[in-house]
């Protein structure tokens, strides 16, 4: 029996639209999502938009091909860039900052159900992305920066946690500075163990389970 051609679509925003950020002839992640399944008739497309935020995912999905087999969904790094002036409030105590980090992770999680809402509406298997750390040269905002999204990355989990999503940790999986073009953006390093993440999940993951893994091959070349 054939086996069957997937499509595997790409939501999001420049996690995976990272053509923009990888030098002039190097491949970004689409490019390379393409090459790898080629050679299986399968296809791969792109409706991830860089600067897209959770809100914007309504308007991807409306570009989703009608033979999608699976989506795969990189957002809320923007939405995090936007809560940083927060970094720079004042405040009397150690918990008021935790109150404060508290309604931006109930603000985001909000957001993250209504985006996942609309996706699983789809009836297309989905998969999810944590949101990697950032590389700033500034020891105090790098600090900053990994203890709020830790706020976020235990929403997407828990969130997909309790519809049965897969989710890829790209926490854990950019682990080394060749994974990034910029302080913030995916190189072609990085693009490489996100493609080898998407395509084992493809191969592995039991969708017809409902059941949450969280994925993180590590690419050790």
């Amino acid at each position: 029996m054939a086996s069957r051609i997937h499509h595997l679509i790409l939501l999001g925003d420049s996690i995976f639209d990272n053509h923009s950020y990888v030098d002039d002839g190097q491949p970004s992640v689409i490019e390379q999502l393409k090459g790898k399944v080629e050679s299986s008739d399968w296809n791969a497309t792109l409706v991830a938009v860089d600067g897209n935020i959770l809100s914007d995912v309504a308007n991807q999905i409306k570009s989703v091909p009608r033979d999608a087999t699976h989506l795969f969904i990189s957002i809320g790094g923007n939405n995090a860039l936007s809560y940083m002036h927060h970094l720079s409030a004042s405040v009397h105590n150690v918990g008021e900052a935790l109150l404060t980090l508290s309604k931006i992770k109930k603000k985001f999680e909000k957001d993250y159900i209504d985006m996942l809402e609309k996706l699983i509406a789809l009836k297309i298997p989905v998969t999810t992305c944590t949101i990697y750390n950032p590389r700033f040269d500034d020891s105090r905002q790098q600090a900053m920066c990994e203890t709020g999204l830790s706020a976020l990355n235990d929403a997407i989990v828990t969130e997909s946690t309790k519809l049965g999503i897969p989710v890829i940790d790209l926490k854990t999986i950019f682990n080394d500075p060749k994974d990034y073009a910029n302080s913030i953006e995916p190189g072609v390093r990085g693009g490489e163990k996100i493609v080898e993440n998407i395509l084992y999940v493809v191969n592995n993951h039991r969708f017809d389970e409902n059941i949450c893994s969280i994925y993180a091959r590590m690419n050790h070349q």
